[in-house]
């Protein structure tokens, strides 16, 4: 390895022009992120998924592995499920923080905010709705505003402060909320102690620029109260909206393992993790060799199989069968780089090789004899081929191992 900057090293090598000033100059990158997992709370609202307590806390377990300090719980005061786990982790000394939200019912939230601090809960969100059309399907009355709303948030917030609680507001469809009215709902929420402000992209309604617009006009806002960010991928933007908010400083991240949730899903943790390391050099306390098996596991207790071309985790982002892939892959130790970002060991996966249509021209299958010390093997080269080709349109690849087997019976 000729160099080692913060694009260029043993372990990855990106484009350095993720560090030139020209293109930093606008950012206002934190130092350190912190990642508030919801795979249990948005993962199980995945169609179909559904965790038993143990598998919850198999996963919670793996997460504080990983180095994730924060977890959302739920609405544990009003859903016995969820106030189990958030329950059992305390029980059970596991490092995280909890977080729970209050539902959209205010005459029952003194007795979730009573029930959510036996849980020894360390934060509760109020959840401050300011659109018209959601207010209207949670209260059934035309009379409720979003002005309505931020009336009540002194009296929410001291009433989780009196009853020895710790607050968060969790602004609802922000995005899509008249900015004015949200403003003035974060500077009360401020004014009365909230000590986190979370910002909801609640259906994805946000294109790139808008949500980095978002985030700087509200910093100075939020001074130093952090804020956080939280991203559905109905137009695939979670990935790329999230680390936006992080460019404008968004410290706190709500992300999903394998991107499960309702609809399309949310914020991609792994995705997001690995891209604030390598492409931002931002701390996330992760351990990223470990986000494979984080990947595995939830995809074997969700039920839900990942897309094969999944960033990351997916089946084939180590697989190479192309020509000049191949040839790289088969002398990873000098060429890892040309096809790969960052060594698959890094994210806890193995480099694989497969020869298939595209691996054709010859060169691959030579490096291949070249690498088993074959020295004559031009003089069955043809034959070689032929019978790669004939297998490759019977069950479109094979294995290196295949080809291993291929060579020694023609040669030999």
């Amino acid at each position: 390895m000729e160099e080692n900057t913060k694009w260029f090293n043993d372990k990855w090598w990106i484009s350095p022009l993720n560090y030139i000033s020209e293109v930093r100059e606008s950012f206002n990158l934190p130092e350190k992120v912190y990642v508030r997992d919801s795979t249990i709370r948005e993962g199980e609202e995945t169609p179909g998924v559904y965790y038993t307590l143990d598998q919850k806390i198999k996963i919670v377990e793996t997460l504080e592995e990983l180095g994730v300090n924060h977890i959302d719980c739920g609405y544990i005061g009003q859903v016995q499920d969820q106030w189990d786990l958030a329950n059992q982790i305390k029980e059970l000394g596991i490092n995280l923080k909890t977080f729970s939200h209050l539902s959209s019912n205010p005459s029952r939230w003194t007795d979730e905010i009573k029930k959510s601090l036996e849980a020894k809960l360390d934060y509760i969100g109020f959840g401050i709705v300011l659109t018209k059309w959601q207010l209207q399907l949670f209260t059934d009355d035309i009379n409720i505003t979003p002005n309505v709303m931020i009336s009540l948030i002194p009296a929410v917030l001291k009433r989780i402060k009196r009853l020895g609680g710790t607050a968060i507001l969790d602004c609802v469809d922000a995005t899509r909320s008249e900015f004015q009215i949200l403003k003035k709902a974060i500077e009360l929420g401020i004014k009365h102690g909230v000590k986190i402000i979370m910002i909801y992209d609640t259906v994805g309604a946000c294109n790139i620029s808008a949500i980095s617009y978002l985030i700087k006009q509200l910093k100075p806002i939020t001074k130093d109260i952090p804020i956080g960010i939280h991203i559905h991928d109905d137009f695939g933007l979670g990935t790329a909206s999230t680390i936006a908010a992080v460019e404008q400083g968004a410290t706190y991240l709500d992300l999903v393992v394998n991107k499960l949730g309702d609809r399309a899903g949310n914020t991609s943790l792994e995705e997001v993790i690995v891209a604030l390391e390598m492409l931002y050099g931002v701390d996330t306390g992760i351990d990223l060799s470990k986000l494979y098996e984080l990947s595995k596991l939830v995809e074997e207790l969700s039920g839900v199989p990942l897309p094969y071309n999944k960033p990351i985790v997916g089946r084939n982002t180590f697989l190479h069968e192309s020509e000049l892939h191949v040839m790289s892959a088969l002398e990873k130790e000098k060429f890892w780089m040309c096809f790969t970002p960052y060594r698959p060991e890094v994210v806890g996966q193995e480099e694989q090789v497969i020869f298939g249509p595209t691996t054709l021209h010859g060169d691959a299958i030579k490096k291949k004899c070249e690498q088993m010390g074959i020295r004559n093997y031009l003089d069955y080269f043809d034959k070689i081929m032929k019978k790669v080709h004939f297998i490759i349109t019977e069950k479109k690849f094979i294995t290196e191992r295949e080809l291993e087997n291929i060579i020694k019976k023609i040669v030999y």
